[in-house]
């Protein structure tokens, strides 16, 4: 039966955009699912990329311990501070607490947070420093425009929502031009592994 395959909620927004037509709305779930997978390479590149260049800076900034600097964790306010908590107190009870492991466990969301407006002064007067590869044009703002809607489009696909309505290539074209803002290698390097176009391509009739 369909309702052991889909729910009836989520089957109506399928069914809307397949006319209505039952075995069409599943066809498109099913494609749903496979351009979403299609995504997962290029939305963990942009994610490895910011921590990476994010955490960086707060070693710079606060040193190794970052996490338990009092100046970091009052500059990032009472919400921020219980993420970073709840994540070394996780941490410490699988080992050590490192840089590396705080900057694994902490997700996407924060380190995007990381470039909440209120921080520029902070954390970022010498932006085109902390991010060499940013093109001189793009401001402050517009990185922090772009990583929270590419968040917001990889909380979509990892929450299993759908994507068919989304300008898929749009999507795809922002994230990889948000890779090479961070990381032009490795947004060469990962192109070949996303099959996000392919998929589209195959998009049922």
């Amino acid at each position: 039966m369909v309702s052991n395959i889909i729910s009836q909620e989520r089957l109506t927004k399928y069914l809307k955009a397949a006319g209505h037509d039952q075995s069409r709305a599943l066809t498109l779930y099913g494609w749903n699912i496979q351009v979403s997978e299609a995504f997962f390479p290029v939305l963990g590149a942009s994610e490895v990329c910011l921590r990476n260049i994010v955490s960086a800076k707060m070693v710079a900034l606060y040193g190794q311990t970052w996490w338990d600097d009092p100046v970091f964790l009052a500059q990032i306010r009472k919400n921020g501070t219980r993420i970073v908590k709840t994540a070394r107190d996780k941490l410490k009870t699988q080992g050590a607490v490192t840089s590396g492991g705080m900057t694994a466990e902490l997700n996407f969301g924060f380190w995007v947070n990381m470039l909440l407006p209120r921080h520029e002064p902070v954390f970022w007067p010498d932006l085109h420093v902390a991010f060499p590869d940013l093109p001189a044009a793009v401001t402050y703002d517009a990185l922090y425009r772009r990583c929270d809607a590419v968040r917001e489009f990889r909380n979509r696909v990892f929450h299993h929502e759908p994507i068919l309505h989304r300008n898929i290539t749009k999507e795809y074209s922002q994230i990889m031009e948000l890779i090479t803002w961070l990381s032009p290698d490795k947004a060469k390097w990962i192109k070949p592994y996303s099959r996000v176009m392919t998929v589209v391509r195959q998009k049922p009739k």
